[in-house]
């Protein structure tokens, strides 16, 4: 039941944010992530990896999303604090999306194939999701976009889950890789 709520508050999150950037209030996502975050510190029991893990989402949203900026691939509404940095709103979704690691998205924890694929492919769909309901705006081409969110995020939500299992669990030794002999 906790995955559920987790994933329908993310959601209603994502939702606020992409619907207020377009309607010209890019701060109702932040007051949702306020209530998602007040919701998980009363009710997740590794709540503090999973803060801890949103601060370096949103580190590593802000050069994922630089990165689309300047590589002309998209180009973000409302984009505070400066055009040349990814927007304090994308930062936001940064941080929601994390806090799903250790609650819906907790099954794919070491299926790290299957998540760069998944990441690949519904990265891409989310900036596309964004662009129509006017949160962004293409830079280039579709494909230019889709390959270059597609790669990163087949990298960053699979480290995102690696992340959020070492956090939770203690464990911050790397994965041991076995010998073929």
């Amino acid at each position: 039941m906790k995955s559920a709520a987790n994933l329908i508050l993310f959601k209603v999150v994502y939702g606020l944010s992409l619907v207020g950037v377009a309607a010209g209030s890019p701060w109702w996502g932040a007051a949702g992530l306020i209530v998602f975050i007040a919701w998980h510190a009363r009710t997740c029991s590794h709540a503090r990896a999973d803060f801890i893990l949103a601060g370096t989402a949103v580190v590593l949203g802000l050069l994922v999303d630089t990165i689309n900026i300047h590589s002309g691939v998209l180009v973000y509404n409302a984009a505070w604090p400066s055009p040349d940095l990814a927007p304090f709103w994308i930062l936001v979704l940064w941080a929601n999306f994390a806090l799903i690691m250790n609650g819906g998205l907790r099954w794919l924890q070491g299926r790290y194939m299957l998540a760069a694929v998944i990441g690949a492919i519904a990265g891409p769909l989310g900036y596309v999701i964004g662009i129509k309901l006017n949160a962004a705006a293409y830079g280039s081409t579709l494909t230019e976009l889709i390959v270059v969110s597609g790669i990163s995020w087949a990298v960053a939500l699979p480290l995102l889950l690696f992340l959020a299992e070492r956090l939770r669990t203690g464990n911050y030794a790397l994965p041991a890789f076995e010998s073929t002999k």
